[in-house]
């Protein structure tokens, strides 16, 4: 039970975790913070952001821009983005080296706007096949081969600007729901989501990072798996 006494708004938990206020939404979607609604607003149980702040190592560093975050995933799936210009390589080169993941939730913070969703079956389903989305999250995870399954976790896609808005303006989507069903990702570049010779999931290094993102320990695990397969040395957390 959230003692009322110790509430903050979303905007203040969000500046004592240094994240966003819409990261302060997913956490508190996923259950890794504690949180009431009363009327209309989001209220965040102090302890549990003193708790996250607790066991979380904060993440060093700038977020990299949408074209070096995506550089960065593509480079260590084994692809090659042209929009990398050679002294970019070196410098992602040295991120793959330097920066641990636990601190990949900040570092790529900007390769995607995040929403949470619902949508009926049969768009949902179509999304599934769409030439302008890749599917992420627990079902891609599991068919890169990390030991998760999806469960009854929200499907996790990412999908092109273009696209994503078509989606919203036919009403194939809500964004207000109060009961979302699926996270949709929009890259914040565009043509970055399916490398030549992929099919429809997301690249390996993509979806370590939305499971990082994710947080859980289930999720964490998995990440370092993927990780390992793309031959990353580095220890979460470490």
């Amino acid at each position: 039970m959230v003692d009322s006494a110790q509430l903050l708004p979303v905007a203040q938990a969000a500046r004592a975790l240094d994240i966003s206020r819409e990261r302060v939404r997913e956490l508190v979607h996923g259950g890794r913070l504690d949180a009431v609604r009363i009327g209309r607003e989001l209220l965040v149980d102090a302890r549990s952001v003193e708790h996250r702040k607790s066991v979380v190592k904060p993440a060093a560093g700038r977020p990299l821009s949408a074209r070096m975050a995506w550089g960065f995933l593509w480079s260590l799936s084994g692809y090659q983005p042209a929009w990398i210009s050679p002294s970019e390589r070196v410098r992602l080169k040295r991120y793959a080296r330097e920066r641990v993941p636990a601190q990949w939730p900040r570092l790529l913070s900007g390769r995607a706007r995040v929403h949470r969703v619902r949508m009926l079956p049969g768009p949902l389903a179509r999304l599934r096949e769409d030439l302008h989305a890749v599917v992420s999250g627990p079902v891609a995870a599991g068919r890169h081969g990390a030991d998760l399954m999806a469960g009854s976790a929200d499907e996790e896609f990412y999908v092109e600007a273009a696209r994503f808005d078509e989606l919203a303006r036919s009403r194939r989507l809500r964004l207000d729901s109060a009961e979302p069903n699926a996270v949709i990702r929009v890259p914040a570049l565009s043509g970055v989501l399916r490398p030549p010779g992929t099919d429809g999931l997301a690249i390996l290094a993509a979806v370590a990072a939305d499971l990082l993102d994710a947080g859980d320990e289930r999720s964490v695990v998995a990440a370092q798996q993927l990780l390992t397969r793309l031959g990353e040395v580095h220890k979460l957390g470490e």
